[in-house]
């Protein structure tokens, strides 16, 4: 299984998704331990200071100066009030500090309690009604819904109690909410950046990929638009410029053939007419069948040079169809097919190639049969007869242009043996291929071609 994505954008994503949630991890873990270990220590040492202090001064005033003092001492977050029982229910723990409480007041004289505040807590605190619920003036209410309160007791001297409540300490879970908010937020506005910046810097190289696959089927793609980073931009341009040398030097030289052919026809065509006028008629025949096998080669050397300059659009085919249509015009032809398939192709080179190949197959076998088969990325295409084929030894050679077989197949287009190495160059173009194949009874020859539903 393929974790990462393939796409360069992709890989950006998700590699500053993990940097993100590591560094936020990181951050928050060392506040976290800050907090517990230095944090809370302060925090405690001073409210219990403060009940040691006020505890003091209550034993010290006059009773009819308790309500005020403590009144003077209450504030938002903690409540001091006198009565005849003690709040708390536990007794005094080994938490930090408390032996501030323990020294001072003796063991017996101290109790606490206390709830920390979770996750399930702050969620109250925000989204519902603990706000009002949860204060700690009310102090029945408050111990009533068991609201994430700390008391402590303190025994006076006059046997009254100082009863203290505060909200609180917040516990591990309480630190998960703003962490993962933090992490959402970061990846929020992180991701999108750099999402924005990867779509940004891939385009370019998107559009490199689409003209270079159209340059390899021999097309002639629009000039890539120089845009993004600058290694990008210097690669597009570097594409253009070759592309434009590679049209410039395909199309001088398919002009320099078209001209040379052009001129080699002339006396070519002198020579048949000369001909002509010979009396001798076997002389005669085998000047014209020379001079006839001449012209034949040069037109054949010049299609077959041409090739890469067809001006040609691809469109998407249906090589069904057209192989259908091949195979209705002879009657020892069958075809037989799974389903349709479409390509993307030049479709006048495309079915010269399969006229080509059955061309050779009625030539050289009594039939034809054509199978078209499809996977989700490629197309197949058998063209097999019952002709005496071709030596495996022999299978590549037939391909080099000019090449002639004399003993058991002659496989060439006019006779001059190009018409397997032009078939060969067409399918290459469209990013196939073509080989042949034997088997116990047939030989044929095998097209690949890329499935359009794959792309």
């Amino acid at each position: 299984m393929r974790l990462l994505p393939r796409s360069l954008a992709g890989n950006l994503i998700v590699a500053t998704v993990i940097a993100t949630v590591l560094t936020q991890t990181l951050i928050t873990g060392a506040l976290m331990i800050y907090e517990d270990v230095k944090f809370d220590e302060y925090e405690d040492r001073y409210f219990f200071q403060k009940i040691v202090s006020i505890a003091d001064y209550v034993n010290s005033a006059d009773p009819a100066e308790h309500n005020r003092i403590l009144e003077m001492a209450n504030d938002d977050e903690t409540t001091y009030r006198i009565a005849a029982e003690p709040q708390g229910v536990l007794p005094l723990t080994d938490a930090p500090y408390t032996h501030v409480l323990r020294d001072y007041f003796g063991q017996p004289n101290v109790f606490t309690q206390e709830r920390e505040v979770n996750i399930t807590d702050l969620m109250w605190i925000l989204f519902g009604d603990a706000a009002d619920v949860c204060n700690v003036s009310e102090f029945e209410n408050a111990e009533a819904l068991e609201c994430p309160i700390w008391t402590v007791s303190v025994k006076l001297e006059d046997g009254s109690w100082l009863n203290v409540r505060t909200f609180a300490n917040a516990d591990v879970s309480i630190y998960l909410a703003p962490f993962a908010l933090s992490v959402l937020t970061s990846l929020l506005g992180i991701g999108g950046s750099v999402t924005i910046l990867a779509r940004r810097t891939t385009r370019p190289l998107r559009d490199l990929s689409s003209a270079a696959d159209q340059l390899g089927r021999g097309e002639t793609a629009r000039p890539i638009a120089v845009s993004g980073p600058a290694e990008v931009a210097r690669t597009a341009n570097a594409f253009n410029s070759m592309q434009e040398r590679l049209t410039r030097f395909v199309r001088d030289r398919t002009t320099m053939l078209a001209a040379i052919n052009h001129d080699l026809r002339t006396p070519i065509t002198s020579l048949r007419l000369r001909a002509e006028f010979i009396e001798n008629d076997k002389l005669r025949e085998e000047i014209i069948e020379t001079t006839e096998e001449m012209r034949v080669m040069v037109d054949s050397y010049l299609t077959f040079s041409s090739q890469e300059a067809s001006e040609e659009t691809a469109r998407p085919v249906d090589l069904t169809h057209q192989l259908q249509e091949l195979a209705a015009e002879d009657e020892d032809v069958t075809f037989d097919y799974t389903e349709q398939a479409i390509a993307l192709c030049h479709p006048v080179s495309i079915k010269r190639v399969f006229c080509n190949l059955i061309g050779n197959g009625l030539k050289y076998g009594t039939k034809v049969q054509i199978t078209l088969t499809t996977t989700p990325e490629q197309i197949t295409v058998e063209i097999c007869d019952d002709g005496p084929g071709i030596p495996p030894d022999m299978y590549e050679e037939v391909f080099t242009p000019f090449t002639r077989l004399d003993s058991s197949r002659d496989v060439s287009d006019g006779s001059v043996g190009l018409g397997l190495s032009i078939a060969r160059n067409i399918i290459r173009r469209h990013g196939g291929d073509v080989f042949p194949f034997q088997t116990k009874d047939r030989f044929g020859m095998r097209i690949l071609l890329p499935n359009i539903k794959a792309a």
